[in-house]
């Protein structure tokens, strides 16, 4: 594709003072294709302009790739990591820091990010050693610039935020996300924090990506949106978006529309407002699995983890406490069927597990 003049806009990074293009780098597709073929991914993303690099422990190889890819870069991009969901403790948020830190071969990140925050993992997170001491040393020895936090459950971030804690905020964002990710948005403009936009695509919900790219951009109040990319067709395609005008044409306003109808019954947006289950089924993660296959490949690692979906969606007795609760109206007890079947057929292909 033919990228010549391609300019890519840029904004200020909430009161981090991080000048941002709008479009970043999300780094979880990576780990799924060869190492040579992510670190070409990885450098036309550097070639065309982005400077924004999200990764986390959590993503595999994903860190040692873009440590390669970019260890001439230097200054010119910005280094996001993020700890595991796991590491609620100011010394696992720390050990996790440093492994980092070997991965993308630097002394420092320019933002470290607590990982996926539940309610539950906060009440941890900031007691005593938990994980914000962490975030608290990583900004006074320097090895962090500047702190954030990931979460899918808005509601707990509208708490968080308003402590002041966190110069970054990273959420879902998309036409079938919109509430109250919107309402929060235009919270974390008025505080002057910095809004970064993950899975903008719906882990491959939507039809149209160039249509899903234009409406997260258009938002005034969205910062920097990080696609994840694996191939080198994908990084000039969202970047040629990401270059041109944000405004929605009628056709794509339709197709949008459709989507909404469409789609809106079937795509979890992992609120966890359908928890706790009286069986302990853990829903919104079950729901994720067939994405996970997707994204990360089957790995291993991913098998088992679809093992271990099977064998939680089988305690589902059907009770229907978690459809009252869900504020999308999700027919959870048929897609939890539904990704039954799915992990049944995948795992078919692995005997052995």
């Amino acid at each position: 594709m033919n990228m010549k003049g391609v300019h890519l806009k840029e904004k200020v990074l909430g009161r981090t003072g991080l000048k941002v293009k709008t479009i970043g780098f999300g780094g979880i597709p990576i780990q799924r294709v060869s190492e040579d073929e992510a670190i070409k991914v990885i450098r036309r993303c550097y070639d065309l302009g982005v400077n924004y690099y999200d990764t986390a422990r959590d993503y595999g190889v994903s860190e040692e790739r873009i440590g390669k890819a970019l260890k001439d870069a230097g200054n010119n991009v910005i280094l996001a990591t993020k700890t595991q969901p796991s590491s609620l403790t100011k010394k696992a948020a720390l050990a996790d820091l440093e492994t980092s830190l070997k991965n993308l071969r630097t002394d420092h990140v320019d933002i470290y990010q607590l990982h996926y925050v539940s309610p539950e993992a906060w009440e941890r997170i900031k007691a005593p050693e938990g994980a914000l001491e962490a975030m608290y040393v990583a900004l006074d020895s320097g090895r962090a610039d500047h702190i954030g936090i990931t979460s899918h459950n808005i509601p707990l971030l509208y708490k968080i935020v308003k402590e002041n804690i966190f110069e970054t905020v990273l959420i879902q964002y998309n036409y079938l996300s919109r509430q109250p990710a919107e309402d929060f948005l235009r919270l974390c403009r008025k505080k002057n924090i910095g809004t970064i936009i993950m899975k903008p695509f719906g882990r491959g919900t939507f039809r149209n990506a160039r249509t899903v790219l234009k409406f997260v951009l258009s938002n005034d109040n969205v910062d920097v949106v990080i696609p994840g990319m694996a191939t080198v067709s994908e990084v000039e395609e969202n970047i040629g978006v990401a270059s041109g005008s944000y405004s929605l044409t009628e056709e794509e306003l339709q197709l949008i529309e459709k989507d909404r109808v469409e789609l809106s019954s079937q795509f979890c947006r992992n609120c966890d407002d359908c928890l706790p289950c009286p069986q302990g089924v853990p829903i919104p993660w079950v729901l994720r699995t067939q994405t996970l296959a997707t994204q990360f490949g089957c790995t291993p690692e991913v098998q088992k983890m679809l093992q271990g979906a099977k064998e939680e969606s089988t305690k589902c007795v059907e009770c229907e406490i978690c459809e009252t609760r869900c504020p999308y109206k999700l027919p959870i007890r048929e897609l939890l069927k539904a990704r039954r079947e799915y992990i049944a057929t995948v795992l078919k292909e692995f005997p052995d597990l």
